[in-house]
């Protein structure tokens, strides 16, 4: 595991504090905020090649304010195998055989069902049982949601131009893609170049008849202004801009770096 982030702000306290995580195959994050997610008092963001119990033991021990108690504890799964189906075509019973698409095993894989109830739609996705059943351990009273899930609530899809909402990790990102008040599409891809990520924007586009010119590209993740990947994208797309984090936050790294934990901070009930 190799840590890549750690904020520290001045401004904690003792009041009713909120821990969010984030999970993915090659990622793990955590923010620990005030109740309604305007306030960040620690954020902690790492890397591995695979989850195993001993990382997972890593990555607590190594951020010892995981130790704490939490007025609530809530995580995003971030993993690929997901799809997404309109509610009247939903069937409780036939969720396994939709994600068999994916490779999943439902010998290693929890699957779940989660709506979307503005969009009217089902999000079916797989989690490791290994690490849900180490959290669920770690954490009894602990809420979850999908990437997805939460991505779509931030997407704007009235538009006929249509949005992307892309979210950038280390070794792959998110895309969620929309247009006339529909999710037309949420993927996960993996990239080695910037050049990779450029390519399967432009071929959505292509394949869903968006143009460069029109549709609104909201960033989010590991990406500046003066990066290759930017540089790239801002030649091709009118619309470019970063979907910026709401908190507070002390930091020398970009607010946008840390956006979708932001999100899952403003999900407390």
């Amino acid at each position: 595991m190799k840590q890549l982030f750690h904020i520290k702000n001045n401004n904690s306290n003792n009041g009713q504090q909120v821990l969010s995580i984030r999970m993915g195959s090659h990622h793990g994050s955590f923010a620990i905020s005030n109740k309604s997610g305007s306030e960040l008092y620690e954020l902690g963001y790492c890397s591995t090649d695979s989850w195993n119990e001993n990382e997972l033991m890593d990555f607590f021990s190594v951020n010892s304010s995981l130790q704490n108690s939490f007025y609530q504890v809530q995580v995003v799964y971030d993993f690929s195998e997901s799809i997404l189906i309109s509610s009247k075509d939903y069937r409780a019973e036939d969720t396994g055989l939709l994600l068999t698409t994916f490779g999943s095993n439902s010998g290693t894989a929890n699957i779940v069902s989660e709506l979307i109830a503005e969009w009217q739609l089902y999000n079916i996705y797989a989690v490791p049982k290994e690490i849900q059943e180490w959290i669920n351990k770690k954490f009894p009273s602990v809420r979850f949601w999908h990437q997805y899930t939460l991505a779509i609530k931030y997407i704007v899809a009235a538009t006929a131009n249509g949005s992307l909402l892309v979210d950038i990790r280390k070794t792959d990102f998110t895309l969620i893609a929309a247009k006339n008040n529909q999710v037309i599409l949420a993927q996960t891809f993996e990239y080695s170049t910037p050049e990779d990520i450029l390519f399967y924007l432009l071929k959505i586009c292509q394949q869903f008849s968006l143009s460069q010119r029109e549709v609104q590209v909201q960033l989010s993740g590991l990406v500046d202004q003066q990066s290759a990947l930017y540089k790239e994208l801002y030649q091709y797309f009118i619309h470019l801009e970063f979907r910026e984090a709401s908190w507070s936050i002390q930091s020398e790294y970009p607010a946008h770096f840390f956006t979708s934990l932001n999100d899952l901070a403003k999900c407390v009930s």
